[in-house]
């Protein structure tokens, strides 16, 4: 996920409105991937069913060519000023090829906000379930002394089938603002609700 996601999302992407929130009226709807279940769950694509987070998460995807990137994600505007922000994504084809964790968090981070000048520290490293097997965490902080900017970020990779998926999180501050954990907790609460209700175009070949 390239960082003008994080810092260009309204030029680029399609914000929708919190899926709890209500219609405009006197316009019609606009097309949405999604439906909200009685149970208070989300399934998107008719693929991926997972809890909606709270208020203040709004749905976004890719929408013009070459931006398909990831599959959806969440982003919130966080108090402060720019760049204070907080995105999650799922991600079907996360960068790198290896399907060992350990390779392909190497590869991932090579790529990993790539336009970005930041010096990413790694903070944790840690084996986790998840999506019904084994996964592996990364929790990063990486700091821009230029522009005075820091992002701490999470990434999960879990397998579908063979193939290493990934969710991740990105949460931007001012290098001497603060960061709201909650937001991550909310990404944690995300991945552990998240299941597939089919298999993928890989798994039936």
């Amino acid at each position: 996920m390239r960082r003008k996601i994080f810092l260009s999302l309204c030029s680029l992407f399609i914000i929708l409105s919190s899926l709890s929130g209500c219609a405009t009226m006197g316009t019609s709807p606009p097309p949405r991937p999604y439906e909200v279940t009685p149970r208070g769950t989300v399934i998107y694509a008719g693929e991926f069913e997972f809890m909606l987070p709270p208020m203040g998460w709004k749905l976004f995807w890719p929408e013009g060519e070459g931006e398909e990137e990831f599959a959806f994600g969440f982003m919130k505007r966080d108090p402060g000023p720019f760049p204070s922000q907080s995105v999650f994504a799922y991600d079907e084809e996360p960068f790198g090829y290896s399907t060992k964790f350990e390779e392909r968090e190497k590869e991932f981070f090579k790529r990993f906000l790539w336009n970005a000048i930041l010096q990413f520290q790694v903070l944790e490293r840690e084996k986790v379930q998840v999506i019904g097997g084994e996964g592996w965490a990364v929790t990063v902080e990486g700091k821009d002394l230029v522009k005075r900017e820091k992002a701490k970020a999470k990434v999960i990779f879990g397998k579908r089938g063979e193939r290493v998926v990934a969710f991740y999180i990105t949460q931007w501050r001012p290098i001497d603002g603060t960061y709201d954990l909650s937001a991550f907790k909310t990404f944690e609460k995300f991945v552990e609700s998240f299941r597939y209700l089919k298999k993928s175009f890989y798994q039936t070949l």
